[in-house]
């Protein structure tokens, strides 16, 4: 299979195990993790995740505006990052998707993470990403299996991208979707919901506009249907009927 039919299967992979409890929660800060590293850059603080898949940081008593702004930022970032990771990918380019998230990773583990679930987060997802890399170079001991250790780079480069990709979706949705919810409600937590000098649902609307834009170029740029949908196709689809007839007609001749 091609690049492409790959991406498309990890990115269900990814939407599927987006509704699974423990995985959504592990999915999740991989996104949280580039939006909250380019907010902490911002504003300075530690980063904080949870285990409700949420993720916060904190920043120096910046004015709700000015955290909003940099909430947007941080989404906005996570939204183009996702979109470089997937053309590297669909160059070819497996190992460096890897390489950018794993030393993104160590980085935030030894700047910015502070709580346990964070760091043992941040321990999993280095130690997932860097024994491909490390049984890549160095084979310590036989294994009793074949383990072809470039395409399982490149398997989980894919896989990386895919995640990122619909995440960054989702988080958008869901910061959309508190922007049109009370300001009593308790889930309403996100950042760039809070400021009152911009309404929250302008703000929301503008972050999932541009995410669905992102996800247009996406769908442009880097999927390609395996066939083209033409006036041709119908007699192309009745041609492989008559073959498969004739095929399973002989066979009981």
């Amino acid at each position: 299979m091609n690049t492409t039919t790959w991406i498309l299967i990890y990115l269900a992979l990814a939407m599927v195990g987006s509704m699974i409890p423990f995985l959504r929660v592990y999915f999740a800060h991989f996104h949280n993790l580039v939006n909250l590293v380019i907010s902490a850059c911002l504003e300075g603080g530690k980063i904080y995740l949870y285990r409700d898949g949420s993720g916060q940081t904190t920043g120096s008593g910046a004015s709700p505006f000015k955290r909003a702004l940099i909430s947007y930022a941080g989404y906005t970032g996570a939204s183009i990052v996702s979109i470089g990771l997937v053309y590297l990918v669909s160059k070819g380019y497996y190992d460096l998707v890897i390489y950018f998230y794993l030393g993104l990773s160590v980085a935030a583990l030894f700047l910015w993470i502070r709580n346990a679930f964070g760091v043992l987060w941040s321990l999993s997802t280095i130690m997932l990403l860097g024994l491909p890399i490390f049984f890549r170079y160095v084979r310590i001991f036989d294994l009793p299996v074949n383990i072809h250790f470039e395409m399982v780079l490149v398997h989980i480069g894919i896989f990386l991208a895919s995640i990122l990709f619909v995440q960054s979706m989702i988080g958008a949705f869901q910061v959309c979707r508190q922007a049109f919810m009370s300001r009593s409600n308790p889930k309403r937590k996100a950042a760039l919901v809070q400021t009152k000098f911009i309404p929250a649902v302008v703000l929301g609307i503008v972050l999932f506009s541009q995410t669905v834009l992102a996800g247009g170029f996406f769908a442009l740029n880097f999927i390609n249907l395996p066939f083209s949908l033409d006036m041709d196709l119908p007699n192309q689809l009745l041609a492989v009927k008559n073959v498969i007839w004739s095929g399973v007609s002989g066979s009981f001749k």
